[in-house]
């Protein structure tokens, strides 16, 4: 199960998601991801901390979203990814693809103006 939620700062969408992004909830955030880039953020900022679990089908999800919002000019940041979250992307080696970050590093860079 995965809890959803959305948080607009001006120009900049914060896609907050916690527990367990699954293979079986894809189609919810999806769904919440049309919403999103139908708005035309210049940002779109996905709070990974609640996160506990992954799984490959997620995984490819958000590869997806980062290629749709390189194709759209929207930059997509990753913020707060868990530790074990965190080596999978290392090994999975989309660190080289993702921009991620900490939660403090994103609000001073792109919220502070706000």
């Amino acid at each position: 199960m995965i809890e959803i939620s959305t948080e607009e700062r001006g120009k900049i969408i914060i896609l907050k998601l916690v527990g367990e992004f699954y293979i079986e909830n894809l189609s919810e955030v999806e769904h919440v991801w049309r919403n999103i880039v139908i708005r035309k953020p210049r940002v779109i900022a996905v709070d990974c901390k609640g996160i506990t679990h992954i799984d490959s089908t997620a995984i490819s999800t958000l590869v997806k979203f980062l290629n749709e919002a390189m194709t759209k000019n929207i930059r997509l940041i990753f913020y707060d990814l868990n530790p074990s979250v965190q080596r999978l992307f290392e090994v999975a080696r989309l660190h080289r693809f993702f921009t991620i970050t900490t939660r403090e590093r994103f609000e001073s860079k792109f919220c502070a103006s706000i």
